[in-house]
């Protein structure tokens, strides 16, 4: 399944005619509650890794270094945003009854989008009753979970609070969009999925609007620690070691990315402000393999071969490849062998290659959102950030044959107008995604409007308790 342009401008660097735009986006991660933190992180080189808060659950109870101990988890290890459970529900005409027993990830996954709609200007007046799609990323019940150990707490918001169809719903709900809402579970690859779904929505639908996607994970609860920890899947030192040969493993994280889409004509016809350009996207699946969860490098080459195809973009295109780049000994050599053979080897220069897994762990169903926003930063600031816990390549992966190249330091550069970042993302279950991001056009020229210094800024909320924490004097 494939979506890309089918009609191309003329000249190097004018994106495709139906190419679609970002004009807003918004993200939580592990040590960055907002973008601008994010890039610093990533520019700074710096890992966000520390450990599940106390708070969440009795870690004492299911911990134990024994990597065979049955029923418990060998490491805690995570990136995490910290408070889980502080939400302003009035703020999204919710009642307190109902917000408790929301799921934090719809929580988290409301504020993060309405912080998108703010980035690209859209009021919720204007965005009321509009033919806007949703499309999520989603798949931890860990709060159901935990929930089921009382059943006598449950009420009549339960099942809306926690069912992973409302992730999507809700925002439809809250503000009011009339498009199709559909939250998605791929496992890992489930937000690049919904990106994907969502563009094909965009070149299906004529009288859709604009889409937003998102992804998130919570980690609240300890049975998929356990899990991991008994399949040997997460990193004992924790640490995401991507390329490297003492890859031992993923590190478990949680967060939230939003973005806003619209086709790029009619972003450039309203004068949004264009964040980046989507060139082209495709999924496929592993099919039969010596494990569910283990990879298929002949199937993840052939979907970036079709994508790249489709999209038109030659090698010499490709800033970097953002890799789903998990640190583990059979995911890292599969996952390079398919973007050398099918973009690096047809380059005069190395590849750049690099996982933002090493600096916030792995995001699970939100992963591709980290990954997609690092692109998209990358292209908006011009540098490639480090890639980190890079000591010793991994000695399965032929890192000189196949023209590729860990980024281990911030670079600094000019990209080429028509320059393309790469971004992968893998389910467990077999399910691949790829999407190809493009540099924004140039800003068409402010007009001169004649007005003269600047408008008086107004502040508002919900209520006085609200408003009072946001004024200037309150955060001075």
């Amino acid at each position: 399944m494939i979506v890309a342009s089918r009609r191309r401008a003329a000249g190097a660097g004018h994106p495709p005619q139906d190419a679609v735009a970002i004009v807003g986006a918004a993200a939580r991660m592990p040590g960055a509650p907002d973008l601008g933190a994010f890039w610093a992180l990533l520019e700074q080189g710096r890992d966000a890794v520390t450990a599940i808060p106390p708070d969440r659950f009795d870690q004492a109870r299911w911990l134990h270094p024994r990597r065979s101990e049955a029923g418990r988890s060998y490491t805690f290890a995570a990136g995490t945003i910290g408070d889980a459970a502080g939400f302003d529900a009035q703020a999204f005409g919710l009642s307190p009854r109902e917000a408790i027993e929301i799921d934090p990830q719809q929580r988290v996954l409301l504020e993060v989008t309405a912080e998108a709609f703010e980035d690209a200007g859209w009021s919720a007046e204007r965005l009321a009753g509009r033919n806007i799609a949703v499309f999520a990323g989603g798949s931890s019940t860990d709060y159901a979970e935990l929930r089921l150990a009382d059943p006598a707490t449950v009420d009549r918001f339960f099942m809306t609070g926690n069912a992973l169809s409302i992730l999507s719903n809700r925002i439809g709900n809250v503000f009011d969009l009339r498009g199709p809402a559909q939250t998605i579970d791929t496992a890992c690859s489930s937000s690049l999925v919904a990106l994907h779904l969502a563009m094909r929505a965009l070149a299906d639908d004529p009288a859709l609007e604009g889409a937003v996607v998102g992804g998130v994970s919570m980690l609240l609860s300890p049975y998929s620690f356990i899990g991991f920890s008994r399949a040997g899947m997460l990193s004992p030192t924790g640490r995401c070691r991507a390329f490297d040969a003492a890859a031992d493993g993923y590190v478990r994280a949680e967060g939230a990315g939003a973005v806003i889409l619209k086709r790029l004509p009619d972003a450039i016809a309203g004068g949004d402000t264009i964040n980046a350009v989507l060139l082209g996207s495709g999924v496929n699946a592993a099919g039969r393999t010596i494990g569910l969860s283990l990879s298929n490098r002949a199937a993840q080459a052939a979907l970036m071969e079709r994508v790249i195809a489709r999209a038109g973009i030659p090698p010499d295109r490709f800033l970097a490849f953002e890799a789903h780049g998990t640190g583990t000994r059979v995911g890292d050599p599969a996952e390079t062998w398919a973007i050398g053979t099918t973009i690096a080897q047809r380059r005069a220069a190395p590849l750049p290659i690099g996982s933002v897994k090493t600096n916030i762990g792995h995001l699970e169903a939100a992963s591709g959102m980290a990954g997609l926003l690092k692109a998209v930063l990358m292209l908006k600031h011009g540098a490639i950030p480090p890639s980190l816990h890079f000591n010793e390549p991994n000695p399965e992966i032929d890192f000189d044959g196949l023209n590729l190249a860990v980024q281990t330091r911030h670079a600094r550069l000019e990209p080429r107008p028509d320059a393309v970042v790469g971004v992968n993302s893998f389910g467990f279950g077999g399910t691949n995604a790829t999407v190809l991001v493009g540099r924004a056009p140039e800003p068409r020229p402010a007009r001169a409007t004649g007005v003269r210094g600047s408008p008086p800024l107004v502040l508002s909320a919900r209520s006085a308790a609200a408003l009072a924490l946001e004024t200037p004097a309150k955060r001075a």
